[in-house]
Formats: structure tokens, C-alpha cells, sequence
């Protein structure tokens, strides 16, 4: 009884101290596309000032990875754009004021979760938290500028 005790208690003991995170390899940088919805589905749209719409990060190299639904924020430094996240992982709602830019710079952060990545550069592995700006658990996995139209 006690042999299978000390048996459970060992196990989990191993268990608890075992690191769950994955390491992911990419032998390119990810491709980053942000794209309109409904009526429209449209990359990399054009925005009008003045309304409102729905556009949601895409991140095509990682559909059959684990980490293809991991959480993307999106950051602006311009005051007059307004960025809602909706309930649908990595969609927003985008709403840009009244304002004389031309363009608008989106900063996409990425949630690197549990996982290590790694990126191929000059025949070697290199952790993506070193290449890239990194906050928190997140990095700074694109930055995208979408064209504003009056």
C-alpha cells in the first residue's frame, strides 16, 4: 500500500516540476496580414475616416501549430484611431477619427504563451525573443500601416 502511495506521490512530484512548453522552429519570419470582414474581405484594407471597421489578424504559417490561436493585441500611437477587441479571438473593431494622416501604424503583438519559438537565421536557431521586441510574454511580431482615404 505504501509502495503504491510513494509510487502516485513520485509521479505527480514529476510531473509538477516538468515544463509543458513546446519549441517551435520556423525556418522564415511569419507572414503578419490584417484583413477587412464582412462585406468586404479584403487584406491589408484601406480606411476611411470618419467610420468604422472590422479587421482581423491573420498569421497564415501558423494555421497547423499550436500557437494559431494565440492572443494578438493591437496597438496604435495614433490618438484618433480607436481599437476594440471583439469577442472573436483577434478581431477588432477599428474606428478612425477625424484626422490629416494618410496612413495609420498598427503594432501587432504576439501572446508567445508556453511555447519557445525559434526562428532559422544564417543556418542557425535563434529564440524569437531575442530577435524581436518582447513585452511581458508578448513580441513584436509585425508592425503593418494601412492606408487612410477621406
Amino acid at each position: 500500500m505504501k509502495k503504491g502511495l510513494f509510487s502516485v506521490v513520485s509521479i505527480f512530484v514529476l510531473f509538477s516540476f516538468t515544463s509543458v512548453d513546446e519549441v517551435i522552429q520556423l525556418e522564415e519570419k511569419p507572414e503578419v496580414i490584417l484583413k477587412s470582414w464582412y462585406p468586404e474581405f479584403v487584406e491589408f484594407p484601406k480606411l476611411k475616416v470618419g467610420e468604422s471597421k472590422i479587421l482581423f489578424a491573420n498569421i497564415p504559417s501558423f494555421e497547423k501549430l499550436p500557437i494559431r490561436d494565440n492572443d494578438i493585441d493591437l496597438k496604435t500611437s495614433n490618438g484618433q484611431v480607436q481599437i476594440e477587441e471583439t469577442e472573436k479571438s483577434n478581431q477588432y473593431i477599428i474606428t478612425i477619427g477625424n484626422t490629416k494622416a494618410k496612413t495609420v501604424e498598427f503594432e501587432l503583438w504576439f501572446d508567445l504563451g508556453v511555447h519557445t519559438i525559434q526562428l532559422q537565421q544564417d543556418d542557425e536557431w535563434k529564440n524569437i525573443e531575442d530577435l524581436y521586441p518582447k513585452v511581458d510574454n508578448r513580441i513584436l511580431i509585425a508592425t503593418i500601416s494601412l492606408e487612410l482615404i477621406s
